[in-house]
């Protein structure tokens, strides 16, 4: 098995970089007609609040370039409503656009679900823009099943639907 990702978790000080990311993948999406994230819309304070919280991981070439960046979370009653367990969820799962095409995204899920088996959890869960069908099969390839499909809470915006996945996690 390849190493895992070399993340490390983020501090408020890595908010303004993984909020820069986060604009810079939103640009790239709108500009190919994915409604998924828009840019702006995930500030740079509400990232060091989840930082200082401890959500927030990011890997780092090089001290000054951040290469990407996953937050994990352990409940999502925004997206799961009344199916919202203990899980590791992932959200806002990104490698910088020059990174591309070097099996990171699999690094890093595979570091959250290491990460997510050290809390004592076994199941992990993320959800996807349901009109994305390279992202679902993406995920699924990575042995996320599709639970259901439904609404984008309203306090979110891009696209109208997203599909709910998640993969049991199996102990070394």
């Amino acid at each position: 098995m390849p190493e895992a990702a070399p993340m490390v978790v983020a501090t408020p000080a890595d908010a303004s970089d993984i909020a820069q990311l986060r604009d810079r993948l939103a640009e790239w999406m709108v500009g190919n007609g994915i409604a998924q994230w828009l840019p702006g819309e995930y500030p740079a304070a509400v990232v060091a609040e989840e930082a200082t919280r401890g959500e927030w991981f990011v890997w780092r070439e090089t001290p000054t370039e951040l290469t990407a960046a996953v937050r994990i979370v352990w409940r999502d009653p925004d997206f799961w409503g009344a199916d919202d367990a203990d899980a590791g969820y992932i959200h806002g799962l990104m490698v910088a656009p020059e990174y591309r095409g070097r099996d990171l995204g699999s690094r890093i899920i595979r570091f959250c679900a290491e990460y997510t088996l050290a809390q004592g959890v076994t199941v992990q869960r993320l959800d996807a823009a349901a009109d994305n069908p390279v992202l679902r099969k993406y995920y699924a390839a990575q042995g996320f099943l599709e639970v259901r499909e439904t609404q984008l809470p309203p306090q979110f915006h891009g696209t109208a639907r997203v599909v709910l996945m998640q993969k049991q996690l199996t102990p070394n």
